[in-house]
């Protein structure tokens, strides 16, 4: 298996679905937890906003989302440090549900690393991870929008676009490491993507949709042996 050292993440997005809100999230960060400590993986749980306080008591957390928006009159932003206050430990960026421009992701990572937090920037295409990892995000996941939540993993239908993005990204800043996300369902789905050179995962609905999320993330979890 991969080591704790070499840091393998396994991010779990519970997105807005019914089956990861409230104490549903809490539950799915329990066998998160449980796992994590069994399997020495690190595993990340990302809620929604109102859910961190809770889920970042039994798992790592990390925001969805997290506006660039300054300290002040901004009703209705989620910002880093009101992310951070509440328990998380770090935070989604620019997913294919949430996007947001250039300067905006430029923000936020500074905003993050600044706090002492670490970022996960979403990337559709090779060109655009490229240009991400200028900002020096903790983490690109490549995600092609058209794979996400299809059950077909980015791993298995593209696995050039895993290696490109790899390359281009370790082109422009080495220390920035690289996930994919979009489609990863199985620990064969997850295999196959360290094979091809990547960091971890990013997934969601196979996990929290799951009649039995905790088989799943076993099986997640197997793919890194």
């Amino acid at each position: 298996m991969i080591g704790k050292r070499e840091m393998a993440l396994i991010l779990l997005n519970l997105k807005a679905y019914e089956q990861g809100i409230g104490e549903k999230a809490e539950t799915l960060a329990s066998i998160a937890g449980e796992l994590a400590k069994s399997s020495g993986v690190r595993i990340v749980i990302s809620p929604q906003a109102t859910d961190i306080a809770a889920v970042s008591k039994i798992v790592e957390t990390f925001a969805q989302h997290v506006d660039s928006a300054p300290l002040g009159a901004q009703t209705g932003s989620i910002l880093p440090e009101s992310a951070k206050a509440a328990g998380a430990t770090g935070s989604l960026l620019n997913h294919a549900e949430r996007q947001i421009s250039d300067d905006d992701i430029k923000t936020g990572v500074a905003r993050l690393k600044a706090l002492e937090m670490e970022s996960m920037v979403c990337a559709s295409t090779p060109e655009l991870a490229a240009k991400y990892a200028e900002y020096g995000p903790t983490y690109i996941a490549i995600e092609p929008p058209e794979l996400i939540g299809s059950g077909v993993s980015v791993s298995t239908a593209n696995p050039d676009i895993v290696t490109e993005s790899i390359e281009k990204v370790k082109a422009v800043n080495p220390s920035v490491k690289v996930v994919c996300g979009a489609g990863i369902s199985s620990g064969e789905d997850l295999r196959k993507a360290i094979e091809l050179g990547s960091e971890g995962a990013l997934a969601a609905s196979a996990f929290v949709k799951a009649d039995d999320p905790k088989a799943v993330l076993e099986d997640l979890v197997g793919g890194l042996k």
